[in-house]
């Protein structure tokens, strides 16, 4: 009677096996949660890419408004007389580049930033968090800051249970002259015509 129910149910077990009625539907749900899960980890990355896009932008300006903060003394130190004249006839001079007054150029910086934030739902989305300088280096000319935020994933994955991604973002930049053929006041003429 053992061997008889036993082997019964083995016959049953390799029924249930052979018999595919309702693999399709497991099949196509099982493909379509894939899909599902994978567009939205997809919109999740999409979103932490542009609030990171928007965090670089963000920075960059506050950096391009602080490095615009001229310090005139040291602009003008030495400028424009005939010993400077003279000893750059031959050579040309040599141009560390524009230097900026760095306290001024921090606030600057910083108000740049703070602007920004006042807009940053109307400028950069829902997805950006408020925006934090973090660092500003200056060493008379060239300015570096560091901000961060937080980008808001539209979708919380269940098994994943994150709802915010912590980006930061570091520029640096420096203000240069033009090149131009205007030395000490007199026009040279155009480079290109050499």
């Amino acid at each position: 009677m053992g061997l008889k129910s036993s082997k019964s149910a083995l016959v049953n077990i390799k029924f249930l096996l052979r018999d595919d009625r309702g693999s399709l539907s497991v099949l196509i749900l099982s493909l379509f949660m894939t899909i599902l899960i994978t567009l939205m980890i997809l919109t999740d990355i999409s979103s932490v890419y542009f609030a990171k896009r928007s965090l670089t932008q963000a920075t960059e300006a506050a950096a391009q408004r602080g490095v615009k903060s001229l310090d005139l003394n040291a602009y003008y130190r030495g400028e424009y007389n005939l010993i400077s004249f003279i000893r750059n006839l031959g050579e040309g001079e040599t141009d560390p580049g524009i230097p900026i007054d760095c306290e001024k150029g921090k606030w600057n910086s910083i108000d740049a930033i703070n602007e920004l934030n006042r807009n940053r739902r109307d400028v950069f989305g829902p997805q950006l968090g408020e925006m934090r300088v973090n660092q500003i280096s200056c060493d008379g000319y060239q300015l570096s800051i560091q901000t961060s935020s937080t980008a808001r994933l539209p979708f919380v994955i269940p098994f994943i249970n994150i709802d915010s991604v912590e980006i930061t973002s570091h520029v640096g930049t420096f203000d240069e002259r033009k090149i131009t053929t205007n030395y000490y006041g007199l026009n040279l003429g155009n480079l290109n015509q050499r």
